[in-house]
């Protein structure tokens, strides 16, 4: 376990902390004293097993000195150690490097060009690795063809082309590609050649062809072109350029117009904030089968620059409604995006088999969603059309809580730092996601583990995008124990039950004192304030009847005013009400308990 952590910072540097944990045999007080001199190791009987002669250490410690720090081991004796070292460093100008990084790559058309059946095998296999989406064919004509008929619907952005081939060979081939006279989007062309002859390089680099690799290709060697090919540091051509910090947290994503199908509320609001807030138009599909009726309800192209695709859905999951909308010809070209908890290559690859062109991992990453809406859509110039910019929000004032077990930070983020909405969903999730161990449990007991796996999979979802870190990697183990069966699902379950009461309990305590116009509230009024009540009730009365969602933020100002005064099952069930969007019962509600407080909301308007 590899951790770090700010010990000190000042103006101009900061002061770090470096742990390395293991679980190995451990060592006593008179090892550890003989341990960071050279050429000594903690025990002499070890070095056949464990190998080293000790210098490593000693190194490390005249390094951690020069750089003004101290190095040191915490250990028992088999029960593992902790290296531990501090070490001062520089702090950096706001200008950052832009990443080059290869999973920006997912989804990307190779085309792999080789008349040996064998070799286009293994290339492909090879590239597949990557995540990118591999066609090959066995000459230059048939890539030709195949560039053609692709340019319009999902072109290729780049040809791996052999160079020996009969009839037609590489260069040949490359030549008429470049040219460009066919083909609205040109590919970019690596020759690939077991011949390492320096005319056929020479050739290769006059027509303009921009890489070139010598077989047999490793991994190692595909990954290098890759990234000097496609590197984000070269996509807008030329050498890597600084960007500016305000540039990475602020995209525009002005007129992008986005199809997001996800089934559940908290990452619908999430997603559709973060988007909102860089410009882009959202609209909402519940499950996969919505979101085929919307787009195959008429002949025309969609009405959508980009789909964002959840994978795990009921009634009709990603993967399905990705094939029937692939089957549609005037959907072929729309760009699909999976949205996925799982990073693994083996799921991208599945999302690109399924037909969809690229993916983003939950939790949500602004950065990395953006950068991934980008690569497929581009933002319009709306005034031109005589729209209007959406308004800017006011500023957000309200003051947060510091809650145990919530990165605050990371939840803000991802929803574009709109505290109040963060704050009504970390509200939500205790509403709506406090009882999921009792569901999970009824349902491995009826034995339906599929239910009891999509119970843990939205409660891991949503957690992971508000920032309760326990709870995410709970939910994720029993989640997965539930999916292989494990038999050490109850365990798990006791643990996740636990992590998430404990959870639930501090966001209601946290959130329960905040009102609008007193963010950090630590007491209530000890005299029951009858105006004040009715002028908060007529508010959310108004509210509810409008079906705003603002009525969360009154409620908590009539909570507030008449706690201590109402039963709190009452004020719960309210709450509870307005977090599932039930305004005309939590209107009924409302009614009831201003009748029992003789709230007069007439009064209060007039």
């Amino acid at each position: 376990m590899v951790t770090v952590v700010l010990e000190e910072q000042l103006t101009d540097r900061v002061k770090l902390k470096f742990s390395v944990r293991d679980t190995g045999i451990g060592m006593t007080p008179e090892q550890i004293a003989r341990l960071f001199q050279a050429f000594s190791q903690a025990d002499t009987s070890t070095t056949r097993k464990y190998g080293g002669t000790g210098l490593g250490l000693s190194i490390s410690k005249r390094l951690v000195e020069l750089m003004g720090g101290e190095i040191w081991v915490e250990s028992n004796l088999e029960s593992g150690s902790t290296f531990l070292f501090t070490a001062w460093f520089g702090i950096g100008s706001e200008l950052i490097e832009r990443k080059r990084f290869i999973p920006d790559l997912a989804g990307l058309r190779v085309l792999v060009v080789d008349d040996n059946a064998l070799a286009c095998e293994i290339l492909t296999d090879a590239l597949k690795v990557f995540a990118l989406k591999v066609d090959s064919v066995s000459s230059g004509e048939a890539a030709i063809r195949e560039l053609v008929d692709a340019d319009s619907r999902d072109p290729y952005k780049l040809v791996l082309m052999d160079w020996h081939m009969p009839s037609m060979d590489g260069l040949e081939a490359s030549h008429l590609i470049l040219r460009g006279d066919r083909l609205k989007h040109v590919p970019k062309i690596v020759m690939v050649t077991a011949f390492g002859r320096e005319e056929v390089r020479a050739q290769a680099e006059e027509l303009g062809i921009n890489g070139y690799l010598l077989k047999p290709v490793s991994p190692s060697m595909l990954y290098d072109t890759l990234m000097d090919l496609f590197g984000l540091a070269d996509q807008e051509g030329g050498p890597s350029r600084p960007v500016r910090r305000e540039d990475v947290l602020s995209p525009d994503a002005s007129g992008i117009r986005i199809l997001l199908v996800e089934d559940n509320e908290v990452n619908q609001q999430v997603a559709t904030e973060l988007l909102e807030s860089a410009g882009a138009s959202v609209t909402i599909a519940n499950h996969g089968g919505e979101a085929v009726r919307i787009l195959t309800q008429d002949e025309g192209p969609p009405p959508f620059d980009v789909v964002f695709m959840d994978l795990q859905m009921p009634e009709m999951d990603g993967f399905t409604a990705t094939r029937l909308l692939r089957a549609e010809p005037q959907l072929q070209g729309l760009p699909i995006i999976a949205m996925t908890a799982h990073a693994l290559v083996e799921e991208q690859q599945r999302c690109l088999d399924a037909g969809m062109n690229d993916h983003v991992s939950k939790p949500i990453d602004p950065d990395a969603l953006f950068a991934t809406l980008m690569r497929w859509a581009k933002p319009r110039q709306l005034h031109a059309a005589g729209s209007q910019a959406k308004p800017a929000k006011a500023a957000d004032d309200l003051v947060l809580p510091e809650i145990d077990g919530v990165d605050g930070a990371a939840g803000l983020k991802r929803v574009a730092r709109n505290k109040r909405l963060y704050r009504d969903l970390l509200r939500q999730f205790a509403v709506k996601q406090g009882d999921a161990n009792t569901q999970i449990s009824a349902a491995i007991e009826s034995g339906d583990r599929k239910l009891a796996e999509r119970v843990a999979h939205t409660v891991k979802g949503v957690a992971g995008n508000i920032g309760l870190g326990r709870v995410f990697m709970a939910a994720e183990k029993l989640e997965k124990a539930i999916r292989d069966d494990d038999a050490i699902v109850s365990v798990l379950l006791k643990e996740f039950t636990l992590v998430l009461g404990c959870q639930v309990q501090a966001i209601r305590q946290a959130l329960r004192d905040l009102t609008p116009d007193q963010p950090a509230l630590g007491k209530k009024s000890a005299e029951f304030d009858a105006q004040a009540a009715s002028t908060a009730i007529a508010r959310l009365r108004a509210l509810l009847q409008s079906s705003d969602g603002e009525s969360a933020e009154a409620f908590l100002q009539v909570e507030n005013i008449l706690a201590g005064t109402v039963d709190k099952s009452r004020l719960d069930a309210l709450s509870a009400a307005i977090t599932e969007f039930d305004f005309e019962g939590a209107l009924r509600k409302l009614n009831e308990i201003a009748k029992e407080c003789g709230a007069n909301w007439d009064q209060a308007n007039g």
